[in-house]
């Protein structure tokens, strides 16, 4: 080879490794992983800047989620049958960027007015979207889940704004009661009695995320052919208890099932997700929507055309985003929210468990803990 030859090979070569290690990305060190635990009371009030109040009465009732400093808002609809307020006001390219609370309420579409209810009591507090000269106005979204006439009570027994006030009124920032309460009072799911749930997890750094849920879902929570939850596998610090499998394929599940498709149009799974953490109203939604997953995992079917499943995401501000130090190539700023994102997933669905198994049995609609006994042992 001539000497002009082998020069030209050579810068041929640099020049070649040159541009592979330009174009070739760096693999950023990758966070040391932790094992996840729930937050002191495992309840989405364990986030910081959250608070949360139940009124229930007669099997229907409703939940608050006060955010008393305010909170950047998102939301994503996935079932067919919603029955929501102020929903648009959270698309990120609308004006009002903060929300004052959520409230999640039974009675179908007339149970909206629990929420004027929390409107009332935070006008009083002064608490809300300042319009001037003193005057302000709340802004409080809403869903609802459908179970009037359920448990013996008269169709037009339902949540009014009493009820909103009332719950508001009680609302804190310490242990979340599960189960009949709240706007899971009246709750079916899957022919089991469904409930309020709640959970949480400490993703290190001062960051919790947190998930509330009234489970009235028109798909079961639980594997026919064992009896098992089907988010089990996502649970913390043996939060869920010893549970075994009870093998409750037969006769008693294709009933419960049965019952079940008989009111078809009596369901939908409502929740609000929550961290403390500062988001866009953008970040927000992703984040509601990363969510819903978690109540796809854990209830089986979800999002159908007779649920109005509905998942609220809350960010109480009081972090940077970056507190979470996720690490990638395409940028900090997005796996930072896929952190949140899939943390919310999981609490969610962490949550509808706690809520089947803190319900208790109405009439002929049994609890899990009395329709699957053999899950506790002896």
């Amino acid at each position: 080879m001539k000497p002009s030859t082998m020069l030209f090979a050579a810068l041929f070569l640099a020049a070649s490794g040159q541009m592979a290690s330009a174009q070739t990305p760096v693999e950023p060190a990758k966070p040391v992983r932790q094992t996840l635990q729930p937050g002191k009371h495992n309840a989405i009030t364990d986030v910081p800047g959250i608070e949360v109040g139940n009124f229930e009465q007669r099997f229907t009732g409703t939940t608050v989620v006060l955010a008393p400093n305010g909170a950047v808002g998102g939301v994503d609809v996935r079932g067919s049958a919603p029955g929501t307020r102020e929903t648009d006001l959270l698309d990120p390219t609308n004006l009002v960027d903060k929300v004052d609370a959520v409230v999640l309420t039974g009675g179908s579409a007339y149970g909206l007015a629990a929420a004027h209810g929390v409107m009332l009591w935070l006008e009083e507090k002064k608490r809300g979207w300042n319009v001037g000269r003193g005057n302000v106005v709340p802004i409080v979204p809403a869903a609802v889940l459908f179970d009037p006439g359920r448990f013996g009570r008269a169709f037009n027994d339902r949540p009014t704004e009493e009820f909103g006030r009332r719950a508001a009124e009680a609302a804190s920032g310490g242990p979340v009661a599960m189960g009949n309460v709240g706007a899971g009072a009246g709750a079916v799911a899957g022919g089991l009695k469904g409930g309020l749930g709640t959970a949480s997890v400490d993703l290190g750094n001062g960051v919790i995320v947190g998930a509330i849920v009234a489970v009235n879902a028109g798909g079961s929570t639980v594997n026919p052919a064992t009896g098992e939850f089907y988010a089990k596998y996502l649970e913390l610090n043996g939060e869920f208890g010893p549970l075994k499998v009870p093998f409750a394929q037969g006769a008693g599940t294709g009933e419960q099932l049965a019952l079940a498709a008989s009111e078809p149009v009596k369901n939908t799974t409502i929740a609000v997700v929550a961290t403390n953490v500062k988001l866009t109203k953008a970040q927000a939604k992703k984040i509601a929507e990363m969510a819903q997953d978690g109540l796809a995992r854990a209830i089986r079917p979800a999002h159908t055309m007779f649920d109005g499943d509905t998942v609220f995401a809350l960010g109480t501000g009081l972090l940077d985003l970056d507190t979470l130090k996720q690490q990638a190539a395409w940028g900090f700023t997005p796996a930072n929210v896929n952190a949140l994102g899939a943390a919310a997933a999981d609490a969610l669905a962490r949550a509808i468990v706690r809520a089947m198994l803190s319900a208790e049995t109405v009439g002929t609609t049994p609890a899990y803990r009395d329709r699957f006994p053999g899950a506790f042992g002896n």
